[in-house]
């Protein structure tokens, strides 16, 4: 077997995803991570290197700055597994980049092994799960003494009062403004009528946000954890969602929270892959 590599440019995006697309079929992920606009912010936005066989892109990586650090990211195709095209491809972009941070979408055994070869150590990681929407959901009730509203102009106070009072005292809390957590939150895919605040009297007591195919946030205040109002709004969002139309629906849970991963698996979610960083 003949392999060439080569320098990428934006015009092998389409190879990219090709290729994307069949790991991802190995491997399991979310399927955005093979769409166009996904691969054009990993390869597209700095140094990327592919490897043919044949005239098929069978390895590709690349290294983007991400602040004043470097990231990199790579895929191999499984059918040319094993044969040491990954430790290759791993190998050309450290030369390249220097100190950088590794970045997968779909962590396997084999990848990280061979991060850990050569030095690199996990420093985050988080499970991938997915919710077939079709099959029928757990009838949660909300508690009847909460008022439940939806994302408006009028609410967005509470949904972010609600954020910070649920996760403020989680590791690694941003602390961001309600200006940051919004810019974060909100784009073009956010699901204003399947996103809910609840609250008691006027005070925040939990919320949940959504977008096209995604559960983005769930989480419930100190005093209304463990009486089951996560569950039931992560419930009411999802039967939302399903009346909009989704047949599917994804999220990411950190492997250092096993209550949200009961709750979700509770909920009928199932582990599909596992994303993580090493440096």
């Amino acid at each position: 077997m003949t392999v060439e590599w080569v320098a990428l440019s934006p015009a092998d995006i389409p190879a990219i995803a090709e290729l994307a697309r069949r790991c991802v079929a190995r491997d399991g992920g979310l399927p955005a991570t093979a769409s166009p606009p996904f691969l054009e912010r990993r390869y597209g936005a700095g140094t990327a290197l592919g490897a043919f066989v044949d005239g098929r892109l069978v390895a590709c990586g690349g290294v983007r700055p991400v602040g004043a650090a470097s990231a990199a990211t790579g895929l191999v195709d499984p059918g040319h597994r094993g044969g040491g095209l990954g430790s290759s491809l791993l190998d050309q972009l450290v030369e390249r980049a220097g100190p950088v941070r590794l970045e997968t979408e779909s962590l396997t055994p084999e990848a990280d092994a061979l991060f850990r070869s050569r030095g690199f150590r996990q420093t985050f990681a988080e499970d991938v799960y997915r919710r077939d929407l079709t099959r029928p959901l757990p009838a949660v009730p909300l508690p009847p003494e909460l008022e439940i509203e939806e994302w408006s102009e009028g609410t967005e106070a509470a949904f972010y009062e609600a954020y910070s009072a649920s996760f403020a005292d989680r590791p690694g809390f941003p602390g961001w403004s309600p200006e940051e957590w919004v810019d974060w939150l909100v784009d073009d895919e956010f699901l204003p009528g399947c996103s809910l605040v609840a609250r008691e009297a006027g005070r925040a007591a939990g919320f949940v946000a959504c977008a096209e195919g995604f559960l983005i946030q769930v989480g419930a205040v100190p005093g209304w954890r463990r009486r089951g109002l996560a569950r039931a709004l992560a419930a009411a969002a999802l039967d939302r969602m399903r009346t909009r139309g989704a047949t599917e629906v994804f999220l990411d849970v950190n492997v250092d929270n096993p209550a949200s991963a009961a709750l979700f698996r509770g909920l009928g979610f199932e582990v599909i892959a596992r994303r993580a960083r090493y440096e």
